[in-house]
């Protein structure tokens, strides 16, 4: 067999000792020339945006709040000969001939600021949106993709040659070492209003040089942990795009708040309330809880998130007069080739666990809300037979499982509040 040249072997290792330098020097962050509405022609920007597409349960609102609403080109409608896709694609490059909207004139990361109560606590949410160099390696997920979902986003983005939503994406930083560079740099303001869910949001441009040079040193050493958008993500793999616009906050911040998805049931065969405690009571404390008034949940609420073991809440259309504590006593048979991670997480103990595992509930029983109160006003109304109430998801579960490339069950995390969609756009060649 024949030797190959040693000059060859020094320029094949040349090659890709350069190669590699040239993947390195690629930043990890970039400010981009964004898309923004004209005020004066738009109006106030809170009319023209809205949430993300996967959290819009009533898209008319939206497009009757105004005309030039994001609605139009994050939810589209067919507009006959065009469907929805070619539809959106015509709005945008009308919007953009009409001065609607307008590329922005400078590079720039776009600085996000979200102030909101939840249970009668202030939180502040700070983070940016600059485009991200994305690679299976950093980008960590937590959630499975669904097909018909993707082939939707992929054929929205892929028309617009835009995104119009962002992945959202989390960063350790219990320095606050990021935080304090935002804060610290100079911006300008762009917006600043309260949006239909009493969330106050500011939005600046950061066009220093040295500010965003010192955001990219610090995230060129840090892994990115996907929270929403896994859907908009995997699309972009695909289109083979080197960088993508996500929205970037700590997670150890104040303003991470997670809330749970409570499971609603409607049952195949009729269980009734004794049967599905006689299912549990091996493996859980039951305690049976006085359901007088609306403070009465929200307690037992509080207490199941608080509990040092997994606990949930059973209320069942055969005992409308209370709810039925349940925590935990024992391990929860899982599959023996479950990851541990998995095995300890609340959601995946709760879904797989008791819902699929002890009480024999399928797939299509089961479907999903964050309000509490209104479960328990359609299963006093019979629309459903049982809710079963979770705690939140914590970042830390989050993390472990993204560290384990594992997946949580459907429907486990809820980030409040979501980001806005309208904000600032971006086009990619």
């Amino acid at each position: 067999m024949a030797s190959v040249p040693q000059r060859a072997v020094g320029l094949l290792d040349f090659t890709l000792r350069l190669c590699y330098k040239i993947h390195m020097q690629k930043p990890s962050i970039k400010p981009f020339k964004g898309i923004l509405f004209d005020k004066e022609k738009a109006g106030d920007i809170a009319s023209c945006v809205c949430p993300p597409y996967d959290v819009i349960t009533n898209a008319g609102t939206y497009y009757e709040r105004n005309r030039f609403n994001t609605i139009r080109l994050e939810l589209p409608e067919p507009n006959p000969p065009l469907d929805q896709y070619d539809n959106a694609k015509e709005t945008l490059k009308n919007w953009l001939q009409q001065g609607i909207l307008k590329f922005d004139d400078k590079d720039t990361v776009y600085i996000y600021e979200q102030e909101f109560e939840v249970e009668h606590k202030t939180y502040l949410r700070r983070g940016f949106i600059a485009l991200n160099r994305i690679e299976k390696s950093r980008m960590l997920t937590h959630e499975e993709t669904r097909k018909k979902a993707k082939e939707d986003r992929e054929r929205l983005i892929s028309s617009l040659k835009t995104y119009t939503s962002f992945v959202f994406g989390l960063y350790e930083d219990k320095t606050q070492d990021i935080e304090n560079i935002l804060t610290a740099a100079p911006k300008e303001m762009v917006y600043d209003f309260v949006d239909e869910q009493l969330v106050k949001n500011r939005f600046y441009k950061m066009t220093d040089r040295d500010a965003a040079n010192a955001l990219t040193r610090e995230i060129d050493k840090k892994n990115i942990y996907i929270a929403d958008g896994h859907h908009r993500l995997d699309v972009s793999y695909k289109l083979g795009l080197s960088y993508i616009p996500i929205f970037l906050t700590n997670m150890y911040s104040n303003g991470i708040v997670i809330l749970p998805y409570h499971r609603m049931i409607k049952f195949r065969n009729v269980k009734n309330i004794n049967q599905i405690l006689d299912s549990v009571k091996q493996y859980a404390d039951i305690e049976k809880i006085p359901l007088e008034n609306d403070s009465s949940l929200n307690t037992a609420m509080e207490r199941i998130a608080k509990s040092d073991r997994p606990a949930y809440l059973l209320y069942s259309k055969d005992a409308p007069e209370a709810l039925y504590k349940l925590k935990a006593n024992k391990a929860i048979p899982m599959d023996d080739n479950m990851h541990e991670s998995l095995k300890k997480l609340k959601v995946n103990i709760a879904h797989n666990g008791i819902l699929k595992g002890l009480l024999g509930i399928f797939d299509d029983e089961i479907e999903y809300t964050q309000d509490s109160h209104e479960l328990i006003s359609d299963v006093k109304k019979g629309i459903y037979d049982l809710g079963f109430f979770l705690p939140p998801t914590t970042v830390e579960e989050v993390k472990d499982i993204a560290d384990h490339s594992l997946y949580m069950p459907p429907k486990s995390t809820f980030f409040f509040p979501k980001i806005l969609t309208g904000l600032v756009f971006y086009k990619y060649e």
